[in-house]
């Protein structure tokens, strides 16, 4: 398997490569889901690339963003010039860009981002179809699931996280950082909301839940560690083994890369290994928030860290006491040396921290000190008898992983030399390498017969073996000639350095694919960027409605919606819907046949039990697809086929290749403002959102069961009532769950966007949509009716006061409203 580490800066990289990645992902400056890293300019990148191929290791480049319309055109350019740069794989999130390369540059390869959300078979089929070489998967699949998978491809390589922080959401679907603070995960710039501190409450009484056992951190997930399980990830199918941590510091890229290195290697020596404790502790030391197998196997209970949402460090021992001039003394469990720091863990108030600068032991400075020592430091902070304290950062760790990242720790490229030399005849040297890789210089002046000084065995493996300036080390030496003879040593010297110039050059040669003709990448790019889909542009835009529940589909339509989305995951309903029910709703009989519309979930994974595909031939007429997964399916089926927002369309060249592959409709991300959605010209197959609750998480781990369960076992507290979470700042985010016990939350603010349907209606959408999977019937049946009244005004060209509209909305809204992106946008 190949052994896959992050580099957020040249750093980075180099920590990676010494340390034993086989590959290295990176990202530019720009397009990247790791925008606050330092990231690679772009001679960087090619100083990158050139760095990896000279030592036979791989470059991933990360374009792994939604793109603008605007930066289409630029953004094919920079694969362009990765592709000429010799980069081994690009990793993409946009399916438009994705499609765009595939057909620009076909000889590009690329590996599916996990931001594309792929879960299960027919995704994964999907994009191997799509030309896709690797897709990593979520994060979400069990060993099992991931097992099934590779079952059902066969061109595509698995590519799964081992290692490091985890997400509370699938990823690509979260939409918390860009809605409650205009930095998108999708577009690189997540701050990271699960990482902070909420309250759960009861929405009944609007009482906080007390929680004795459980931190303030509940949507803050531990860190994945699957170390002690390559074995079974290979006999999954698992190609390539990912290391998150493009955001963290050098150090901890070379521990984490040596710990996964030193445990492959061992495995291929002796399949039966199992990492000794020591390795797992170097991990912790360098960085954890506890470890977890994440969902590997079914039902972790160490998924959550909501104690810290930070590195812990290791234990390394217990409070004594303190006096009152802050000294402390502790009681050592583990190794304390100067320059290490510390936490210790109170009960209440701030967490005392301190970097060592002094410490004592029976009243007598040391440098370091073991564990059963008592120690005497200094702390900025009041701790107690008893407090635990951590080691957040370990000197001798740190300075072992920099001695690894010097740039003279790897050992050169081994190369052997082969020299010939004959009286009267130019000396040649030949540098050859283990793979196959060959080099000839030779001298200007022939050799002569030596009065004294001959070119012995020992002057020439002196001389061709100052290779350090180049990536290469000398090896073995064999001269192959008469003796006694002598050349220059000004010319054998430089035919070493041309010799080891054109060898550098060989290698790189032989790993890269041939240069894209640029007038022929400059015409298809103009052709693609000039394609265009239209259809004829609708009278006027139709008013949708989403709903979790048939009554509320019936309530919406009865109320003016002239289409009802219908999300088959019954959020809150804890089952599955009704197969015979919903043949009875979408039945020829039935009146609401072609105006309900069945909404497919967003994750099914392998084995789980709604059978939406069966009722396909007797019922299902039309859908929305919530996934990737379903795409081909649905159109094949010959189903009217739409796409929901959660497949990120966020330009015109996604919605461009959804239209021409038979889409019937699609609703754009809710992250795009009104200036963008301009841009997309025309919008007659397009549907935005006006009103309603958006979902902005949704996750595989529940944690109302997590919290609220008792012991291991779910006691269904979802079923009795609904909650929601409280920030530090007093927002409140609704939660839900649905019938396989995935999590959603939603946002605190209500889109309403009653004011703004005239700019709206001015873009043609074909539709306007009313989010109202988790609105009380009531509410849903007011606001679909005030919206129909008010957008049928403004169709026949009235001009209603809007803003009495939107005061009678918020009559019956349970939270306050927000514009959403629409002015704001997203960076």
């Amino acid at each position: 398997m190949e052994l896959l580490a992050p580099a957020g800066n040249w750093e980075s990289f180099i920590a990676a490569v010494n340390n034993g990645a086989d590959a290295i992902y990176l990202g530019g400056q720009r397009y990247s889901a790791r925008q606050s890293a330092a990231n690679f300019d772009h001679k960087q990148l090619r100083e990158a690339i050139e760095y990896a191929h000279l030592r036979d290791r791989k470059v991933y480049v990360t374009v792994n963003t939604l793109i603008d319309n605007d930066e289409f055109a630029e953004v094919l350019d920079y694969l362009w010039e990765l592709s000429n740069a010799g980069a081994d794989a690009v990793i993409l999130q946009d399916m438009g860009l994705l499609n765009a390369a595939r057909t620009v540059l076909p000889g590009l390869r690329i590996h599916a981002s996990t931001q594309m959300t792929i879960h299960n078979q027919d995704g994964a089929g999907w994009l191997e179809k799509q030309g896709v070489k690797r897709i990593v998967l979520a994060r979400e699949l069990s060993l099992a699931e991931i097992t099934a998978i590779y079952h059902a491809v066969t061109e595509v390589e698995l590519e799964v996280f081992v290692h490091g922080a985890h997400c509370y959401c699938y990823s690509g679907q979260c939409l918390f950082s860009s809605m409650v603070g205009g930095r998108s995960g999708n577009r690189g710039r997540c701050a990271q909301p699960c990482r902070l501190p909420y309250d759960l409450y009861n929405s009944a009484d609007r009482q906080k839940i007390n929680l004795p056992d459980q931190g303030k951190y509940l949507l803050s997930p531990a860190d994945l560690c699957l170390i002690d399980y390559l074995p079974q990830l290979q006999a999954a199918g698992v190609h390539s083994l990912k290391i998150e941590g493009r955001m963290k510091r050098p150090e901890y890229v070379a521990v984490v890369t040596r710990a996964y290195r030193e445990v492959l290697d061992r495995l291929q020596e002796d399949p039966g290994y199992r990492p000794e404790p020591a390795i797992k502790e170097r991990l912790l030391r360098i960085f954890n928030r506890n470890f977890s197998s994440g969902y590997l196997f079914p039902g972790n209970p160490e998924f959550m860290s909501t104690s810290r949402p930070n590195n812990r460090g290791v234990y390394v021992g217990r409070v004594v006491d303190q006096d009152r001039d802050m000294t402390a003394k502790i009681k050592l469990t583990g190794s304390v040396r100067l320059g290490d720091g510390l936490a210790v863990w109170v009960g209440k108030g701030h967490i005392p921290a301190v970097t060592v600068k002094e410490m004592k032991v029976n009243g007598k400075k040391v440098a370091g000190a073991r564990p059963g020592e008592i120690i005497e430091i200094k702390l900025e902070g009041r701790v107690f008898e008893h407090d635990r304290v951590f080691k957040t950062h370990d000197e001798d760790l740190l300075q072992e992983a920099q001695e690894s990242m010097r740039p003279d720790a790897l050992a050169g490229i081994p190369v052997d030399a082969y020299v010939y030399i004959e009286a009267g005849q130019a000396l040649r040297l030949v540098l050859a390498d283990d793979k196959g890789n060959q080099a000839e210089t030779a001298t200007v002046t022939p050799a002569q017969i030596a009065e004294q000084h001959p070119l012995t065995e020992e002057i020439l493996r002196r001389k061709i073996g100052r290779l350090g300036h180049t990536p290469f080390a000398l090896r073995d030496l064999y001269l192959n000639g008469d003796k006694n003879l002598l050349v220059p040593l000004s010319e054998l010297n430089e035919a070493r350095r041309r010799a080891a110039e054109l060898l550098r050059q060989k290698i790189l040669g032989a790993q890269k694919a041939a240069p894209i003709d640029s007038s022929l990448y400059w015409a298809h790019k103009d052709k693609y960027l000039l394609a265009a889909v239209s259809k004829p542009a609708r009278a006027q835009p139709l008013l949708t409605v989403v709903v979790s529940q048939i009554r509320q589909a019936e309530g919406a339509l009865r109320n003016g919606a002239d289409l009802v989305y219908w999300d088959m995951q019954e959020l809150g309903a804890r089952r599955h819907a009704d197969p015979a029910q919903i043949t009875k709703l979408l039945s020829a009989e039935s009146a609401a046949v072609d105006r309900i519309i069945p909404v497919l979930p967003r994750i099914h994974k392998p084995g789980e039990a709604l059978p939406y595909r069966e009722m396909a031939q007797d019922s299902l007429r039309r859908v929305m697809i919530a996934s990737w997964a379903d795409l081909e399916w649905a159109l094949q089926s010959g189903l009217d086929t739409r796409a929901d927002y959660s497949l990120n369309i966020f330009n015109r060249y996604t919605r461009n290749f959804l239209a021409r592959l038979g889409v019937a409709g699609m609703c754009l991300s809710p992250e795009l403002n009104l200036e963008q959605l301009a841009e997309f010209g025309d919008l007659n197959n397009a549907e935005l959102m006006v009103h309603g609750d958006l979902i902005i998480m949704e996750s595989q781990y529940c944690l109302l069961g997590g919290v609220l369960g008792r012991g291991k076992k779910c006691t269904a507290p979802c079923a009795a009532r609904s909650y929601y979470l409280k920030d530090g700042k007093g927002f409140e985010f609704p939660v839900a769950t649905d019938a396989d016990c995935r999590f959603y939350v939603f946002n605190s603010r209500t889109l309403c966007m009653m004011e703004e349907l005239p700019r709206i209606v001015a873009l043609k959408p074909g539709s306007l949509r009313i989010e109202a999977r988790v609105m009380p019937d009531g509410q849903l049946e007011a606001v679909t009716s005030l919206y129909r009244e008010a957008l049928d005004q403004v169709l026949n060209g009235n001009q209603p006061d809007l803003s009495l509209y939107k005061q009678e909305l918020s009559t019956v809204s349970n939270s306050a409203f927000t514009k959403g992106h629409y002015y704001r946008g997203v960076i």
